[in-house]
């Protein structure tokens, strides 16, 4: 059974991946910062095939949380075979001008979009390196595309994404050699709290995608910006 842990699974695209991997038969480590207050994860966690989805307490923004969650891992799980950095906060309105816009806005982006990440990756990284096939999928977003910025919207939220796709290539340089592959990967315009009413993918339909993608990800697609159907080129860097 393949293992992976997912962060930022109380709701949204983590809740609706974690139940599509669990049902695909992976073991899923379902991490969420408040475990007792994920009711909705817990209901998912219940209806899932007994011990496919474990939940951690997980705080990407603290070291000793992550460290917590990756000890708790290793008594689950001997290997980690994906890690999905999917934990991820939009602090602004979007519209605000930037004389505006509080300037706490892009610390609070940064920390749980950029650093939580590098965060979250290097502490499981043991757990990673003992999977015959590791894979570190970063969910990023089109609105971090750089050359297809033609507006001035959500600056933080946009300015963390464009900061996570060169992260993932930096990890990637890194720990290609060393066999563990990771990618970005746009997960689409989806219906959750970051991506609001208007969008025209429901988080089932999207994790459908991004479960897929995940399990296709090759080493050959180290470093590269996926959609969610795991093409290369369609997202613009």
């Amino acid at each position: 059974m393949a293992s992976v842990l997912i962060t930022g699974c109380s709701r949204g695209i983590g809740l609706a991946l974690a139940s599509e991997l669990a049902s695909r038969g992976w073991q899923v480590l379902a991490g969420a910062r408040h475990p007792a207050g994920a009711h909705t994860l817990q209901v998912a966690a219940r209806a899932a095939a007994p011990g496919s989805i474990e939940i951690l307490s997980l705080d990407v923004r603290h070291d000793a949380s992550v460290q917590a969650a990756a000890e708790e891992a290793a008594t689950k799980v001997r290997v980690l075979d994906v890690l999905v950095n999917n934990a991820g906060v939009y602090p602004e309105e979007g519209s605000e001008p930037l004389e505006q816009l509080p300037l706490e806005c892009f610390e609070e982006a940064f920390a749980v979009n950029v650093v939580g990440v590098a965060r979250v990756t290097r502490l499981f990284l043991p757990l990673l390196t003992r999977a015959a096939h590791p894979r570190v999928i970063n969910i990023s977003s089109l609105a971090g595309s750089i050359s297809a910025k033609e507006d001035s919207r959500h600056y933080c939220y946009s300015a963390s994404k464009a900061a996570l796709n060169m992260l993932t290539r930096a990890m990637s340089a890194e720990l290609r050699p060393r066999g563990i592959t990771v990618v970005a990967v746009t997960p689409g315009w989806v219906k959750t709290d970051i991506g609001g009413p208007q969008a025209p993918l429901g988080v089932e339909e999207s994790a459908r995608s991004l479960a897929g993608t995940i399990d296709r990800v090759a080493h050959h697609d180290a470093g590269h910006f996926l959609d969610r159907d795991g093409n290369k080129g369609v997202a613009a860097w």
